[in-house]
This record gives C-alpha cells, structure tokens and sequence, in this order.
C-alpha cells in the first residue's frame, strides 16, 4: 500500500497528504490508473483521522487529479477507467521506483517561505505598473535583488547591468540568439555539459563542439585548438559545480581560461546555477573578465525549480543585444514571481533556504560517498546531483536499462555528452525532499548491479 512520509511536513495533516499525493503522481509513482489506499487504512498507517484523509482527497479530486465512486475507490487520472491518457513524452516511472533521474529542492520551511513572499508580491502590486508592459530587462527593484544574489556568489553585479529572467533555460536561449554569430559557427562547451544547452542547441539548428576537461574543468590547450579548428567566439561553461560532475575549476585554471578568452575575443557564457547555497568558492569568470562573459544564476536549484526566476548579469556592450532579443521574445517577462523572489531574497529569507538546502545535501553526499566507497565517483556537497562511473562491461544506457527494471531510474552520460562517444558513466541526482534511508537503499541496488554482465541483444 503507497503510505507517503509526512511527519516532518509543516501546516495541516489534510494539505500535506494531499501535497504528497500530488507529488506521488508528477513523479509517476502513483502512475495513471493507480488506486489510493482506502481512506480508514490509509488514516490508520499515518496516525490521524478519517476524516483527515477525507479532506486530502476532496482537495486531489477537486484538482481532478483523481477520480472516485463510492464502494470502487479512488484511482489517479488518466487509466483505462476514465477514458483520459497521459501524454507520451512524459517519463512514467514504475511505483516504487527511487527517481535519481529528476530534482525535488528542499522542502523544510519552503512552503510558508513561498506563501509568504507571494502575498507580499500582492501587497505590491500597488507599488508596480501593472497598465503596461513592464521593461523587458525587469523593474529596477528586481534587478536590484538580483544583484544582491549574485553578489553571493562574490562578484558585486551593478544592477543596471541586470537582466530578470524566467528561469535560466530561458536566459541561455536568450542569450544564444543574441550572441550567436550566426546558425553555421560552433556552441564550444565542456565534453560533459548540462543537458538544456544541448536541447537548445537542436532546437536552434546549432551544433555544440565539446572540448576536453579533466578534473579541474576545461582544459586550456583543448580550448585553444578548438577555437582554431572551429572558429568559434562563443563558450558555454559551468566552472562552479561542474553539472554533470560536480568538479569546480580553481582559480589558476579559471585565469587561463579567462586570458584565452580575452586573447582571442570569446564571448563566455557562465552558467552558475547548478550550485545550493556555497558559499566557500572561487569567484566566478566574470570577475576576472567582466566584459566578455555573460553570468547566470537563479533560484530554481536553490529554492525551487516552481519558482522560475534567474539573472543575467552582463557589461554594456551585450547587455542591450541581450535585452533586445529578450523584448523580441517575449515583450516582457510578468512581474509578479519577480517580485516574489525580491521579497526572499531582501528578507533573507532565500539565504535560509539555500543554506538549509546545502547542509541537507552535504549530509546526502557524505552518506552515498560512504556507501560507495572505492567504486570511482566524484561528488561535491553543493551539487543536486553525483557522477558514478561505471564497469567497463557496460555502457551507460544499458546500465540505465537494468537499473529501471530493479526500479531505480538514473541518467546516462548520453545526455550530458556534447559530442563524440558518450563515457560509461550516469548521473544520480540526489534531492533533500527524499530521506537518506531511502537514497542509500537505491545506491545499495545500483552496487549490486555493477558486477552484473549486460547480455547481448541477438541480432538476425
């Protein structure tokens, strides 16, 4: 019987199970067509009342995320009795399947954070004008508590050199169509890269050249050759919290990368949204070359990915590209969530989160990192996610395969790979919301599985 963990959630009984039941159901744990668990069993495993139960599935019905008759149950929406589908490009995980796949942030303190901060945005809707469209690089009161977060990563921003965003996918998009010399040149980043920027890339009808990294980041002769061979000015790279490795570049290497950079007039693109609330690190490419890297950083992996509000910091001679291809996109980006991030960030309150979040997946880390002892990973306790390398026997997709069947569901290097062979190696990616009994007990099943053969597929 599916019995959710709600003992450590805050507010009313009733809104925390009907808070986990539609988790349980974006997460494909409780599939289309599953049945919930009879009210009176249910309230008996968690320790509260009928009637508790009740209002929980009242609120899940009413958001039609299930369906009911009475002496037939309750089942999620979508399976064969009521005549609804789920679409096909959302992955549908088994029940009980351990989801290293998708990120969940932190939930200690999130939910009255959230409430309070968006009644506060309400409160100031007065102070906003709320007649026209507002500037597309946001109002000065957001860029502002923009460049109060990313003076926290210790490069002290101007505010007017701010750009509000929704969401850093957006602010990369944003930034390729600005800067991109044009559809034939090369996107140069890291071997290994964040999976959006090669989405992008395809959508874009771009092609991203992945240039060689080691443990510290990318490697500067690699860099060099491949600026010579491909001709490019335009990089994309995470130098902090490396995402799919978790690596951070020091700071020596982060001054070759900066001098080639300038030598060879490249625009950098520094994507520092992978991190929680580190606040111990070298400071970002932009300090070193502020006027030719575009910064990224935002509340979606810190806070949460719901709240999807990210900046852009960049000097003036690609500020106004940048702002007018924004203006072009989308006229203005609504400023309500913008003002709700302000609020936690002029409040502290983000600063809480965060830092509630980083000591939450430092405890994870130290625990998986136990518990894998000598198989080759690399992990930092700031990043959501770890990288595990695999058996030579296997490739990453097929490990992936057999992970599934034994119900965990993990990402294979293909994802991350920019170009050439894709490493034998996954990403797991570890979220505070799950307990760490429940993490180890999923990296227990991935060990057990790496001394297994992959059986050959029999071609005719």
């Amino acid at each position: 019987m599916w019995v959710p963990d709600i003992s450590k959630a805050e507010g009313p009984r009733y809104v925390a199970l009907a808070k986990a039941i539609n988790e349980a159901i974006d997460s494909g744990e409780l599939p289309p067509g599953a049945q919930l668990p009879p009210q009176r069993d249910l309230a008996l495993r968690l320790g509260v009342t009928v009637g508790t139960v009740g209002r929980a599935y009242k609120i899940v019905k009413a958001r039609r995320l299930v369906t009911g008759e009475v002496g037939r149950g309750t089942f999620v929406r979508g399976g064969s009795g009521d005549g609804e589908t789920s679409p096909s490009f959302l992955p549908v995980l088994k029940p009980g399947t351990m989801d290293f796949a998708l990120f969940s942030s932190n939930n200690q303190g999130l939910v009255d954070a959230l409430y309070t901060a968006f009644s506060e945005a309400a409160g100031s809707v007065s102070h906003l004008s709320m007649n026209r469209y507002p500037p597309a690089a946001g109002f000065p009161t957001h860029r502002t508590a923009g460049a109060t977060w990313i003076g926290r990563s210790g490069y002290e921003a101007v505010p007017d050199n701010v750009i509000v965003c929704n969401g850093a996918q957006q602010a990369i998009m944003t930034i390729l169509l600005a800067l991109g010399d044009n559809e034939n040149s090369e996107i140069l980043c890291e071997q290994l890269s964040y999976s959006g920027i090669k989405a992008l890339a395809s959508m874009l009808g771009r092609k991203l050249r992945g240039v060689e990294i080691d443990s510290h980041g990318l490697v500067p002769k690699a860099l060099e050759a491949a600026l010579d061979e491909s001709g490019s000015r335009l990089l994309y790279m995470q130098p902090t919290v490396h995402n799919p490795t978790g690596s951070v570049m020091p700071m020596a290497r982060r001054r070759e990368i900066a001098e080639i950079a300038r030598r060879r007039s490249v625009v950098i693109i520094e994507d520092d949204t992978a991190i929680g609330g580190l606040r111990d690190r070298p400071a970002p490419i932009i300090s070193l070359l502020p006027e030719q890297t575009v910064y990224i950083t935002g509340l979606d992996k810190c806070i949460s990915p719901a709240l999807r509000v990210a900046y852009i910091a960049s000097a003036r001679q690609n500020y106004d590209r940048i702002v007018n291809t924004m203006h072009a996109m989308t006229l203005a980006n609504p400023p309500i969530q913008a003002e709700a991030a302000a609020y936690l960030i002029n409040s502290g309150a983000a600063d809480r989160l965060a830092n509630a979040q980083y000591e939450k997946l430092a405890a994870i880390h130290k625990a998986v990192s136990e518990r894998l002892g000598n198989i080759p990973h690399h992990s930092h306790p700031a990043a959501f996610f770890l990288w595990l390398q695999l058996p030579d026997h296997w490739t990453a997709r097929e490990f992936c395969n057999l992970a599934s069947q034994v119900g965990i569901s993990v990402v294979p290097a293909d994802n991350h790979t920019a170009s050439g062979t894709p490493p034998a190696a996954i990403r797991i990616t570890l979220s505070p919301t799950q307990r760490i009994d429940a993490i180890v007990d999923g990296i227990d099943k991935l060990v057990r599985l790496f001394s297994e053969r992959v059986t050959p597929t029999l071609t005719v």
